[in-house]
């Protein structure tokens, strides 16, 4: 059984467009609609339903799917009967449940993509019959994570409310200064793909958070991702959106937070099928009527390895990576600004996407403006990476609660937390200037950024982000 993201090839090689409120047209208030890009992409949907798959579609917009033709196969996406049940064997992994039906599908129109999962080699090489031509098949094998913890640079627990007695973001940065003109991330929405958030702690609590939980077999009719009341098992999603938005010491405390758990704490990686449906979550929360024209900002402290790990082959790799940018182009498609971890592995090493242009590639640096030893940097096919810094050591930020409610902070280190300081000061920018495009607010960023004197240029990009 083998999982694809099913890619339309004009989509993958085409070069990211002008957004939708871009300025090639002089219109500025055009509501998300990337579904619209490449139309072509609800074939493979169709056909996989007529081959007997079975949906599994978020909720939102369904494609237009042709009726499905009398006989075995018409059959075989109705009532089904479920045979395996989901175990964990000794030393094995989790089994997916799996129906009669030939595999199972998930359309997900505004990344224009469709995931499948094949239960039979019969059905794949069907569906490879009547779809290669047009479409990628992107074999769902190369495991993302986020950016590995950084020993020695965690500082104590902290117990109660908030704790610091001030907040510790410093004057250069502009945050106190924004905060103090009322610009605090109001209106603006801030996407967050990680291990989720607790909605529930002090730092969070006051807000309502669009969450979703999106399962280990995303694209599977059995195991539904689920819209539920935020929660957290790791704590390092808890900590990202404490840095990004959290009411006490969040640099954008007033942004409205959308949180797709998508990485489980206990391995802390992820596959391409579930950052695909996360994303494809937020564009489809990002684009409902309330939300079309209000402006974004989408969090990745995630990435694929630097090189292609064992038993996985170059050509296949190089496949996910190509799907990833795609998604990031059509988060550029539809106005929203992509902020990446540069990586925890030092001088020399970038990973994706933000070796990806798409993206804004954020290293880290401490409170002094010293570039933290274990921020990543390089060039990739001549593109410096990263392109801003943020502060990424010994951050103070929410973590968990104990049994008794009580609430954790906690000191972090790790490009994990220079990008939703970023992310937080992005928000800031689009609160003030809400009609500027995602790539007006990434060029303003890098404009107005600090240039770091004491520190090598190749590894800090154009200088700290500060909100000006």
């Amino acid at each position: 059984m083998r999982s694809y993201l099913l890619v339309p090839k004009e989509s993958i090689e085409t070069q990211a467009r002008d957004g939708v409120r871009g300025t090639a047209r002089g219109e500025r208030q055009l509501q998300r609609s990337t579904a619209l890009r490449f139309a072509g992409a609800e074939r493979a949907a169709e056909t996989l339903q007529q081959l007997g798959l079975r949906s599994a579609t978020l909720p939102g917009a369904r494609p237009s799917v042709s009726k499905q033709p009398k006989g075995k196969g018409g059959k075989g996406s109705r009532g089904n009967v479920v045979r395996a049940q989901a175990t964990v064997m000794p030393g094995g992994p989790v089994q997916e449940l799996t129906g009669s039906e030939a595999g199972s599908y998930r359309y997900m129109p505004l990344i224009g993509a469709t995931m499948a999962h094949f239960y039979s080699d019969k059905a794949e090489h069907s569906a490879r019959g009547e779809l290669a031509g047009e479409f990628e098949f992107i074999p769902d094998v190369v495991p993302l994570s986020f950016p590995g913890p950084v020993a020695g640079e965690t500082g104590p627990r902290n117990r109660g409310m908030s704790s610091l007695a001030e907040r510790e973001w410093p004057d250069e940065c502009g945050v106190p200064l924004a905060h103090a003109q009322g610009i605090r991330g109001a209106g603006v929405m801030l996407g967050v793909l990680d291990t989720g958030v607790d909605a529930d702690h002090p730092e969070h609590a006051s807000k309502v958070i669009q969450f979703r939980y999106v399962s280990l077999f995303p694209n599977s009719p059995h195991t539904p991702a689920r819209d539920i009341r935020g929660f957290d098992p790791d704590g390092h999603g808890t900590h990202v959106c404490g840095i990004a938005a959290g009411v006490h010491h969040g640099v954008a405390p007033e942004v409205d937070l959308y949180v797709a758990s998508v990485i489980e704490s206990e391995t802390i990686r992820t596959s391409l099928g579930r950052v695909a449906a996360g994303m494809e979550w937020l564009l489809h929360q990002f684009s409902r009527p309330e939300n079309a024209t209000r402006p974004a900002v989408v969090n990745l402290s995630l990435g694929f390895p630097v090189v292609c790990p064992p038993g996985i082959t170059e050509a296949d790799y190089r496949l996910n990576l190509r799907a990833l940018r795609t998604m990031l182009r059509r988060l550029l498609d539809s106005n929203v600004l992509p902020v990446v971890a540069a990586g925890n592995s030092g001088p020399n090493t970038v990973g994706y996407p933000a070796g990806f242009p798409e993206a804004l590639a954020i290293g880290a640096v401490d409170f002094d403006r010293k570039v933290a030893s274990f921020s990543a940097s390089g060039v990739v096919e001549k593109r410096s990476v990263p392109d801003v810094m943020g502060y990424g050591v010994n951050i103070y930020s929410s973590t968990e609660r104990r049994c008794n409610n009580q609430a954790f902070y906690e000191r972090m280190s790790g490009t994990s937390m220079a990008a939703p300081y970023v992310a937080g000061i992005a928000a800031l920018y689009r609160c003030r200037a809400p009609d500027l495009t995602a790539l007006e607010v990434k060029d303003l960023i890098m404009a107005n950024a600090v240039k770091l004197k004491r520190s090598p240029g190749h590894r800090t990009g154009k200088g700290l982000a500060v909100y000006r």
